[in-house]
């Protein structure tokens, strides 16, 4: 059973979680005073029930979660009581993320899920889009099956190797995350990559050697997700599961099955293009199940996998392999 402890840790992570949410709310160019404002507020009221909390907690809480839970106090203690300048608020955020993110890790061994505190990061946003891309174009050109299956195996195993390696070397492991600092989360400092994942990902997806559902799951994945992760963001309201929202989810599926259609439509028209249409929306909402199921496994794999499944059984039902 999930001590009184944990669940109020819990209940704190995800009032805090909601609290920066509010910062990547509406349109980017959109006024920002009121909300900065509002998300003091917020804050306020965590640094208030966090405070008391403290003082008064129970010794079931573990001595590292109290830690980090104190250096999220000390920080929050430098907000200014009518703070509206969100750039300080974002620079909060930024120095409060590595306690919440260690306070994550830690519920997640008390198998207790809280997301991360993930800013919107349209650098990560533009390297998805061109991982993906990369994979569509090294698809279309290598001779055959085996030349693409070969260059997925390389990748992925120096992919691995170098995961390997930073495990066992923090100078690595710190030289990887100064390397991909816009772009990596900085629970991957403690994780496998998601690069790592996602060329993993297409070492099985080449292994199908089906043309039209590797297509999809490309463009589902580098379109679809970050098309979620700017929309959840941003508008997102109608909560579903795990932190994903509806209207994240329904962005997903949007945006990456219109991506896989007008790629696949546009580069082989000898397909039939409600047949094509079928195969990209069967993806695409395989590929955003998997998007909002996924938590021990990095969507990363999870996502291209499904979708690659999900255009594959259309692609059968519709004839298209």
């Amino acid at each position: 059973m999930t001590s009184p402890a944990v669940l109020e840790s819990r209940d704190l992570a995800l009032e805090l979680h909601r609290a920066f949410a509010e910062l990547d709310r509406g349109l980017p160019f959109g006024p920002g005073r009121g909300r900065a404002q509002r998300v003091a507020q917020k804050l306020a009221h965590v640094r208030a029930r966090l405070g008391a909390w403290l003082d008064a907690t129970p010794p079931a809480l573990s001595e590292k979660q109290r830690a980090e839970w104190r250096e999220v106090r000390g920080e929050l203690e430098t907000l200014p009581v009518e703070a509206t300048d969100r750039p300080s608020l974002v620079a909060l955020r930024t120095r409060v993320q590595p306690s919440y993110e260690a306070i994550v890790r830690e519920l997640a061994v008390e198998r207790v899920s809280v997301p991360s505190l993930r800013p919107t990061n349209y650098a990560r946003n533009a390297l998805h889009l061109a991982s993906a891309a990369a994979g569509i174009v090294a698809l279309e050109t290598v001779p055959s099956w085996h030349w693409a299956t070969g260059i997925a195996l390389a990748v992925a195993l120096t992919g691995w190797t170098l995961e390997i390696t930073r495990t066992r070397s923090e100078a690595v492991n710190r030289f990887c995350m100064q390397l991909f600092g816009r772009t990596a989360h900085p629970h991957e400092a403690h994780r496998v990559n998601s690069a790592t994942w996602y060329s993993t990902a297409l070492v099985l997806l080449s292994l199908t050697q089906a043309l039209v559902p590797c297509l999809v799951a490309l463009a589902v994945l580098g379109v679809g997700d970050p098309a979620a992760a700017i929309v959840g963001r941003r508008f997102g309201r109608t909560e579903i599961v795990h932190g994903r929202t509806l209207e994240g989810t329904l962005a997903f599926v949007v945006a990456g099955s219109a991506a896989a259609f007008a790629y696949v439509t546009l580069m082989h028209p000898g397909f039939a293009m409600p047949l094509v249409a079928l195969a990209s929306i069967g993806g695409a909402i395989a590929g955003a199940i998997a998007e909002l199921v996924s938590r021990r496994i990095d969507d990363n794999l999870s996502i291209p996998v499904a979708a690659c499944a999900g255009a594959g059984v259309m692609s059968l039902v519709a004839g298209l392999v």
